[in-house]
């Protein structure tokens, strides 16, 4: 996906079903339709059952502020599921969905969970607000980056940031004059992106309520209702990069950068940011990692930050596929390794690179409401390795 106007280049393995993938596909597209009905009906619905149940003393200590907060969310819905409506029109155009709507699957619950947390994944990655949390990971990585190359050399510097979601560190890392890769698995993250990169036309151009889906660790019922408006910065009107200088590949991060021999011994540097987790098998990412970095000089270099929230712990004994994403699923899917960190770093270093900088404890939140009452806060690691000529070897990778 050059920004702006590029198609995104879809990588699927020559054995995955392609009626699988188009479920996938149009089911992930179906969520983003039905989000507005599913909302109603989830959210300000109960609730309203709930209140015509109370006591009549009940109903009226609540009355008006109650009803009138649960119109408000209404309206906010309406608002989220008109731009959730716009994203999967351009989505289904350019991911060639059928035209029949009828041929779409449905929406299954937990397409429609992701759904609500992509919006807020939106406020994270393509506001003002967000900036502060994007400063505490991207930030660190951009800096990192900028102390290893002078702003003269960087156009000829290739960075491939797996795990990319909507895009906006590969977009921020191709500003600064990289040439720069995202790489994505997830049908959410890939329509949502694709729109947010190619299809924005001016800043503040959107407007969304990220908040409203929660109820609990809410102040005031303003905040819970404010309105982020997106994206801070527009592709298309950003011109610091060329156009051939941003792209981006849809697919398991596995299964392109293993596999595919152009994208082996290629990369100056490869960022991870919140993606060490996502693995069913880190030792495969690490492998992959070491495989498509720059071998023969020493000068290939892994940037990481992220916690060890390891998405597949508690479902260790369960072989399908995660609902939403395209059908070329990590080829050890049913297992999950969890290692501490301890063990992680000894690994990578055994795989062939040396730390050049290590810092844990970092606190760090994730599409976090700063003005909730409560938020998961992270202790996130940090580190810059740099991999040893002949530090890979063919014969590490899973087979």
């Amino acid at each position: 996906m050059a920004a702006p106007d590029a198609p995104v280049e879809r990588h699927v393995h020559p054995e995955a079903d392609e009626i699988l993938e188009q479920r996938a596909l149009t089911s992930t597209l179906n969520s983003l339709l039905v989000y507005g009905k599913a909302a109603h009906y989830n959210l300000t619905k109960p609730r309203l059952t709930a209140l015509s149940r109370l006591s009549e003393r009940h109903r009226d200590l609540l009355a008006p502020f109650y009803t009138d907060h649960l119109a408000a969310i209404d309206h906010a819905i309406d608002i989220n599921a008109e731009f959730l409506k716009l994203v999967a029109r351009y989505g289904a155009n350019e991911f060639e969905a059928p035209q029949d709507l009828r041929e779409w699957e449905g929406a299954t619950s937990l397409q429609l969970d992701q759904t609500r947390s992509s919006i807020k994944q939106v406020y994270r990655d393509w506001s003002a607000e967000g900036a502060a949390e994007r400063g505490v990971c991207y930030g660190r990585v951009i800096r990192e980056l900028n102390n290893l190359y002078i702003p003269e050399r960087r156009s000829e510097v290739r960075v491939l940031v797996p795990g990319a979601g909507l895009g906006r560190l590969a977009y921020d890392i191709a500003c600064e004059g990289y040439v720069s890769q995202g790489n994505e698995f997830s049908y959410h993250m890939l329509i949502l992106s694709n729109f947010l990169l190619n299809h924005t036309t001016s800043e503040s151009q959107f407007t969304i309520y990220p908040f409203l889906h929660s109820f609990s660790h809410t102040s005031t019922a303003t905040n819970q209702l404010r309105a982020i408006r997106i994206p801070d910065k527009c592709p298309a009107t950003f011109h610091a990069s060329p156009a051939s200088n941003f792209s981006f590949t849809a697919g398991s991060f596995a299964e392109i950068y293993a596999n595919i021999p152009d994208e082996t011994d290629k990369w100056d540097v490869i960022t991870t940011v919140f993606f060490l987790d996502t693995a069913h098998n880190v030792l495969e990412y690490i492998d992959v990692i070491s495989q498509a970095l720059k071998n023969s000089d020493g000068t290939g270099y892994w940037i990481n930050f992220g916690p060890l929230l390891y998405h597949f712990e508690e479902e260790q004994n369960s072989s399908s596929a995660v609902a939403g994403t395209p059908s070329d699923v990590d080829k050890q899917d049913g297992i999950s390794i969890e290692l501490p960190l301890d063990y992680l770093i000894s690994i990578v270093e055994k795989c062939g690179f040396v730390f050049e900088k290590l810092e844990t404890g970092i606190k760090t939140t994730y599409a976090a409401d700063e003005r909730a009452m409560g938020n998961w806060v992270f202790d996130s690691v940090f580190w810059v390795a740099r991999k040893t000529p002949s530090g890979f070897q063919a014969s590490s990778l899973s087979s």
